[in-house]
C-alpha cells in the first residue's frame, strides 16, 4: 500500500487502480460495496505487523449479523476452529439475498468458472481478499494524501460519467488472453495482459466505455451495481 501511494502522489493526472479481487457484495446482504463495505470491514480486521490477521473472525461475526443459518461465509484452516464459521461449504439456505453478485451470474452464465465472496479458503478462492483488500483500500481511500482524489468505481463515480481522480475498480484477469504472454508465472501472465489491454484501450481512445453500466442489466440491475454488489471493469455486454 505505500508502493501504491507512492506512485499515486507521483501521477499529475487521473490514474486507475485496478485489484483482482470484489469491489462488493450481494445486494440485500447489508455489507455493501466499496468504501462502505471497507469501512465495515476494516472497522473489524485487526492487521499486524507480520501481516496476519482476524479474518476468519471477522468472517463468523458477520455470520452471526447476516443469519441464523451456517454461512454464508465459509472456509478456514483445518488445524484451528472458529466460532459461527464452517469449514466446509454449508447449503445457501438464506433469504434476502444471493449466493452470488450479478457480474459473477453473468459471467457463469457465459461459462466463466469464477468464485464468490463467500469462499473464504481453497484454491481460486477470493473472500478472505476481499475482506482484507477492501479494508486496505478503505483505509488507502481515507490518507490525507490523496484521500480528495480517491473514488470507488462504479459506487462514487456514476459509472462512466466522473472518472476524474484515483480510481478504484474492480478487474478480473482471467478475462484476458493472457495465454499469449511469454512468462513463467501464470498470475505475470495475467497482470501483463490486463495492463496491455488497460493500455490498448487508452491509446485507442475508448478506455472510458469499459467504466459504462452494461447493457445485459436493467436499469434496477445497474442502480443495484453502482448501490452495493459492483461490477467487473470490462464486461460491458452479453455475449
Amino acid at each position: 500500500m505505500e508502493r501504491i501511494t507512492d506512485l499515486v502522489q507521483a501521477c499529475q493526472g487521473n490514474a486507475l487502480l485496478a485489484f483482482d479481487f470484489p469491489m462488493g457484495y450481494p445486494a440485500g446482504s447489508g455489507l455493501g460495496g466499496g468504501r462502505t463495505a471497507g469501512h465495515t470491514l476494516a472497522d473489524k480486521l485487526i492487521r499486524n505487523p507480520d501481516d496476519s490477521n482476524n479474518r476468519f473472525d471477522v468472517a463468523g461475526l458477520l455470520n452471526e449479523q447476516l443469519s441464523p443459518l451456517p454461512g454464508p461465509f465459509w472456509g478456514h484452516p483445518a488445524s484451528v476452529s472458529y466460532k459461527s464459521l464452517t469449514r466446509t461449504k454449508p447449503p445457501f439456505d438464506h433469504s434476502g439475498f444471493r449466493e452470488w453478485r450479478l457480474v459473477e451470474a453473468e459471467l457463469k452464465s457465459r461459462g466463466h468458472r469464477i468464485m464468490n465472496v463467500w469462499q473464504l479458503l481453497g484454491q481460486g478462492s477470493v473472500g478472505s481478499q476481499t475482506v482484507t483488500g477492501l479494508a486496505e483500500l478503505y483505509s488507502f481511500a481515507g490518507n490525507p494524501l490523496v484521500k480528495d482524489r480517491v473514488r470507488f468505481w462504479p459506487f462514487e463515480t456514476s459509472w462512466e460519467k466522473n472518472l476524474n481522480g484515483i480510481i478504484l475498480a474492480e478487474l478480473w484477469p482471467s478475462l484476458g488472453h493472457y495465454e499469449q504472454i511469454n512468462h513463467p508465472i501464470k498470475d505475470a501472465r495475467q497482470v501483463i495482459a490486463s495492463r496491455n489491454w488497460l493500455s490498448r484501450s487508452q491509446r485507442g481512445g475508448g478506455i472510458k466505455n469499459l467504466f459504462s453500466a452494461p447493457d445485459c442489466l436493467t436499469e434496477e440491475e445497474q442502480k443495484m451495481c453502482e448501490a452495493e454488489e459492483g461490477w467487473i471493469l470490462g464486461v460491458t455486454s452479453r455475449t
